[in-house]
């Protein structure tokens, strides 16, 4: 009794009577839940835990786990005192050939102090357990599956076989981890996981979010927006198409879940204008670099100032378009990669450049035009730019030039016509190169025919 009156002392307010509740539940049918109050609760109101739980040294803790046939990994400092520690129980996974052992709970021990000052050795006692569980097959290979696909989704879980902190600077008081397993997919090394964060303040862990990277990068904290908090970045990207999922730490009133990681996205407009909304358009659409220039005219018309969440979606369009630019400025040995790595950065006319001076590699940018056709990226980007820049040629004999490789060039010509700004003079201009397209490609399969 005298346990429950503490916790009602202590979660006094009308706001917390759910938290309340819930702890009043745990305390009947599981205390060892909630030991987390321990730590702030006065000698006289712990709440008992079981025998096996009575502050034990770090060996006898490991022993008793090993007795119950569980896996104990090393210990991660939760401050600088050696007052608390992260322990990570394992397990093995049967009918394994590499990474056999997952993690399936995460515990958190406190240093008992009041009973124990005059041990020669430090005892701990369990405040809080976190049960991982694995993570979806289908979100971590969410970056490589076409969302349009009609392929049914795959559920088995995946192992996390590591647990790491985040070192350096991160955002509040506490401790982030990220948890971390590994797939290989076709050629794409994948690694996946969770974000866990440890609040000093509640003595608990929280499952924050789950991550994945099709190219196998780590999540990162770096500052992405204006303020000096720090982001957490995760790098989502396929071969040149950048997309990186941006996350920012916020307050919530929720006493046992005080933060929370909130993403970036570009939906919905942070500003009801024309202007600003066509340039989220074309980011979405793939056009990262025009769209950041955009963006910054805005913004100078600002003053240079834009609300906070305006500035955070601006800051999410310049990190993908730092990927695009310093892929297209790069020298590529095959045109078809400079070619692409142009188009995804909205290089219209430098990539047209290339495909005109590169006769001998047509049937090669062909294929690369083809290979889009699934996924529709460049035709995508082709009709946003076409959206808000209708009377620019280049794009338009882009359009033209993959309905001609994709659909045919009687696709393509009917395209062309119904652009209600065309040119004459244009309209004539890319009819011949679309013919001058077929030509060239029908000439190196000739030749490469003759050449077996």
């Amino acid at each position: 009794m005298s346990s429950i009156i503490a916790i009602a002392i202590l979660l006094t307010g009308a706001g917390l009577v759910i938290s309340f509740t819930w702890i009043g539940v745990l305390l009947i049918f599981d205390p060892q839940q909630v030991g987390w109050l321990n730590s702030v609760l006065p000698e006289w109101a712990q709440i008992p835990m079981s025998q096996s739980e009575y502050p034990q040294t770090v060996q006898q803790i490991r022993d008793s786990l090993s007795h119950k046939h569980k896996i104990v990994g090393d210990t991660i400092a939760l401050d600088n005192e050696d007052n608390s520690f992260l322990l990570p129980v394992l397990r093995q996974r049967p009918n394994c050939q590499s990474d056999c052992q997952e993690v399936v709970e995460l515990r958190v021990y406190h240093l008992e102090n009041l009973q124990y000052q005059a041990q020669p050795e430090k005892f701990y006692r369990l405040t809080n357990q976190l049960a991982i569980a694995g993570l979806e097959e289908s979100v971590a290979l969410a970056p490589l599956i076409d969302p349009t696909s009609e392929n049914p989704e795959v559920s088995d879980s995946l192992p996390l076989t590591e647990v790491q902190r985040f070192e350096g600077k991160t955002p509040g008081r506490g401790v982030w981890f990220y948890l971390r397993g590994q797939r290989q997919q076709g050629t794409h090394a994948i690694a996946y996981g969770e974000i866990v964060y440890y609040n000093p303040e509640r003595a608990n862990l929280q499952q924050m979010v789950s991550w994945t990277s099709p190219n196998g990068q780590l999540p990162k904290w770096e500052q992405v927006t204006g303020d000096s908090a720090k982001e957490l970045v995760i790098d989502q990207t396929v071969g040149l198409e950048p997309q990186l999922q941006v996350y920012q730490v916020k307050a919530v009133k929720l006493y046992l879940k005080p933060l929370q990681l909130e993403a970036i996205t570009l939906t919905p407009s942070a500003i009801k204008d024309d202007s600003y909304q066509n340039a989220l358009f074309i980011a979405r659409s793939g056009l990262w670099t025009p769209a950041f220039q955009w963006l910054q005219s805005i913004k100078k018309q600002r003053r240079g100032v834009l609300p906070a969440t305006a500035q955070a979606q601006m800051d999410l369009i310049r990190l993908h378009s730092q990927l695009t630019k310093t892929q297209a400025d790069k020298t590529w040995a095959s045109p078809s990669q400079q070619v692409l790595a142009d188009l995804v950065d909205g290089r219209w006319e430098k990539a047209l450049q290339v495909f005109e001076n590169s006769p001998q590699n047509a049937q090669e940018i062909v294929t690369l035009l083809k290979a889009d056709k699934d996924k529709g990226r460049l035709w995508k980007r082709v009709l946003a730019a076409l959206k808000v820049n209708p009377n620019k040629a280049e794009i338009q004999t882009w359009g033209a030039l993959i309905l001609a490789v994709q659909q045919g060039e009687e696709q393509a010509n009917s395209w062309l016509q119904q652009q209600p700004t065309i040119k004459t003079a244009t309209l004539t201009n890319i009819q011949n190169l679309v013919k001058k397209l077929n030509t060239r490609v029908t000439t190196t399969q000739t030749t490469s025919r003759n050449e077996e």
